[in-house]
């Protein structure tokens, strides 16, 4: 497993910097393992992601945070999703 995902890092912490703009929540850490190897990167994006806990129990997220959110578009196209 990524070593990202095995580290204590709060999603609502990270979304408050407001550069992530992608992000997915998985209940197991596998799956957000699995994810990783899907995604691709344009030039000043970079993954991020890490295990939190949540209402419903412990989550891993995976998320893509990017240097310019003027160069990434609109702040409604920012996507968000959850297992």
């Amino acid at each position: 497993m990524n070593v990202m995902l095995e580290e204590f890092q709060s999603l609502q912490q990270s979304k408050a910097g407001g550069h992530l703009v992608n992000w997915r929540i998985f209940r197991r850490p596998e799956d957000a393992d699995a994810h990783l190897g899907h995604i691709m990167l344009g030039e000043g994006q970079h993954v991020v992601g890490g295990r939190d806990i949540d209402s419903v129990g412990p989550c891993w997220w995976v998320g893509v945070m990017v240097d310019d959110l003027q160069r990434w578009g609109h702040h409604a196209s920012i996507n968000k999703h959850a297992q």
